[in-house]
């Protein structure tokens, strides 16, 4: 059962999440924020935190070896995914981008961030699942076209929509801890977008172009270019416009 905590403004949820699971704090505790100012993403990126969208912390205490964690980004995607796709209307669509990004009609609506921490009071590691919703504004400083639901005309609960997602959460942790990534695996695929079409990738600043074949079991992007077949664990996708106009 998921304990909340509520907080008007925040640095970051992430930073709170960490103090509580270090103070003691246990598996599916929620840290939200309605507001953040030092809102964090992917690869150190500033994570802008707009009111009215949703930005919380789940923490998770799950055994699983440290080779392993990076599955959990894709456990988090397939469950608020599959969650949020049941609240949309048959018209619109919502896929992943790999590894963390949820997209509604092909903009990006949200995305997932994972961190580590070690427990030393339980000799255990535990696992922070950050994720912010773009439920009312997008943000306009983004290297990926952006929306939000509201934007896309669809309006919705931020407390009705956490409470359907944690349930989600727990419930997908659930699956993943007893059956593995195959299940994960096959679900993240079934709505990945731009599968098998050609796509832009940044490692490093530098680009390369080709073949989105999908992941491996290990959630490494695999990627058919013509100069050989790539196996990613860092970069990113990006949008063609970005590449084209050498942002």
């Amino acid at each position: 059962m998921a304990s909340f905590y509520f907080f008007d403004s925040l640095p970051s949820t992430m930073d709170e999440a960490r103090a509580k699971a270090l103070a003691g704090a246990e598996e599916g505790t929620v840290v939200v924020a309605f507001q953040q100012s030092q809102g964090r993403g992917r690869r150190g990126r500033v994570w802008e935190s707009l009111p009215g969208n949703l930005c919380f912390t789940y923490i998770s205490t799950i055994k699983a070896p440290l080779a392993e964690a990076p599955q959990l980004s894709f456990v988090a995607c397939v469950a608020i995914g599959e969650r949020l796709r049941s609240l949309l209307p048959p018209t619109h669509s919502l896929t992943y981008k790999w590894p963390n990004d949820l997209l509604l009609n092909g903009k990006k609506v949200g995305g997932i961030l994972l961190e580590a921490l070690s427990l030393p009071e339980k000799r255990e590691r535990g696992y922070l699942i950050g994720c912010g919703i773009n439920l009312k504004t997008p943000p306009q400083q983004v290297r990926y076209p952006a929306t939000s639901f509201q934007e896309e005309g669809i309006y919705l609960s931020l407390k009705e929509v956490l409470s359907a997602i944690v349930s989600s959460l727990e419930h997908y942790i659930d699956v993943w801890r007893k059956d593995g990534f195959a299940p994960i695996h096959a679900l993240w695929m079934k709505d990945v977008a731009n599968f098998e079409k050609e796509i832009v990738f940044d490692l490093e600043g530098k680009t390369y172009e080709g073949v989105f074949e999908g992941i491996d079991e290990s959630g490494f992007l695999l990627l058919n270019t013509p100069q050989g077949k790539m196996k990613l664990m860092a970069g990113e996708i990006l949008a063609k416009e970005v590449k084209a106009s050498g942002s």
